[in-house]
């Protein structure tokens, strides 16, 4: 009896011994080997992250996969919207690690761990590229919708005057006037009288000699010169407005102009404490689009971006200016407390000792740009 309470005693013994192994063992693996591959978070940001239709390329797709060549880990990419959506899904756990242009700030490392930097830069100023010649500033301020339609306004009321004035101020047998008594040239001499009467009140060679062609007169400059002094100062304001965007070399001449930023970034952190008109947009690509439409005057964004997208889809519409403000450093960015933050910077600073950094980002920027 005592021997056979004896051997289920063993075997149960046994049993919770072998659960406990089993469970332990299913642990170690389950830390070891993850059930799933590193997430890792990319968005477009030229020319750290570029998505191409085979594979995403870049400064930091290269970095990311020597790092990952040597940790000899499985990843995959996982595309977000921009930095704020790569952040915000690192936070929930959605992502593992998130890499592409990512400066390290004071609010964010209080929610995420950094490796060390591996880039060094900071904001820039893009502006549309000036004129070469004053006269097509001039013809492109000139054509646009609303002075058009005040100038088809102004021609109508100066052929209408002219014909008017021609008819009641035409000579003829008895009286001799100005004007001619023909149609041509005599409503073309209406029209030119019209049009010097409405932009300087008339040279005095032609003149009414009727009282009804002086009452006209009278009218004709009562009305136009409101409408022919607005058109010629709403061409001044665009005119004026033109060389003030272009007149812009620093952070300091952004005062009191319309700047586009992009969301959740450290430009729109910077220039929200400027006084400044922002814009934020979603994206580079919408804030620049913004910029060539002339809808602001400026975009304010990471210096190394802003290189790239002059030097390339925008050349010679748009340039870089001043030199780069608010020094910034790039990162990879891991949730807080995240056990692959030791290994990574282990491995970046063998890439950085070995150059190898150094020759991806020349790769990408030249060997005068990189680090």
């Amino acid at each position: 009896m005592q021997e056979a309470k004896a051997m289920d005693l063993k075997n149960l013994a046994a049993l919770l011994i072998g659960g406990l192994i089993s469970i332990l063992g299913f642990l170690t693996v389950d830390a070891s080997q993850p059930d799933s591959k590193l997430k890792v978070g990319i968005s477009p940001f030229s020319p750290f992250v570029i998505l191409a239709e085979e594979e995403p390329k870049g400064v930091s797709i290269d970095l990311w996969r020597q790092i990952a060549l040597k940790l000899n880990v499985e990843y995959e990419f996982v595309v977000c919207t921009g930095v704020a959506d790569k952040l915000k899904r690192l936070k929930e756990g959605r992502i593992d690690i998130a890499i592409g242009g990512i400066t390290i700030t004071e609010k964010r490392e209080e929610i995420f761990d950094f490796t060390h930097t591996h880039y060094h830069t900071g904001l820039d100023i893009l502006i549309l590229k000036s004129e070469k010649s004053s006269l097509i500033s001039f013809i492109s301020a000139f054509f646009t919708k609303n002075k058009l339609m005040v100038l088809a306004w102004v021609l109508l009321l100066v052929v209408v005057a002219g014909h008017i004035i021609w008819l009641v101020e035409r000579s003829n047998k008895r009286t001799t006037t100005t004007f001619h008594q023909k149609y041509f040239p005599g409503v073309f001499e209406g029209m030119y009288w019209a049009l010097v009467t409405a932009s300087t009140v008339g040279y005095g060679d032609k003149v009414p000699k009727r009282w009804v062609g002086r009452i006209l007169a009278g009218f004709l400059i009562i009305l136009f010169l409101p409408i022919f002094g607005y058109f010629i100062a709403q061409l001044s304001s665009d005119l004026t407005v033109r060389n003030l965007r272009h007149n812009i070399s620093g952070p300091e001449d952004l005062v009191g102009r319309q700047v586009a930023v992009v969301k959740g970034t450290t430009s729109q952190e910077f220039m929200e404490k400027q006084r400044s008109y922002i814009y934020a947009f979603d994206n580079v690509e919408n804030a620049c689009a913004a910029l060539l439409a002339e809808k602001v005057d400026a975009v304010v964004y990471d210096a190394p971006n802003l290189l790239f997208y002059a030097n390339g889809e925008a050349k010679g519409k748009v340039r870089v200016v001043g030199k780069i403000f608010a020094a910034q450093d790039y990162a990879l960015a891991l949730a807080q407390g995240s056990r692959w933050r030791e290994k990574v910077n282990r491995v970046i600073l063998a890439l950085l000792e070995s150059g190898d950094i150094r020759r991806i980002q020349a790769k990408w920027f030249g060997d005068e740009n990189s680090l």
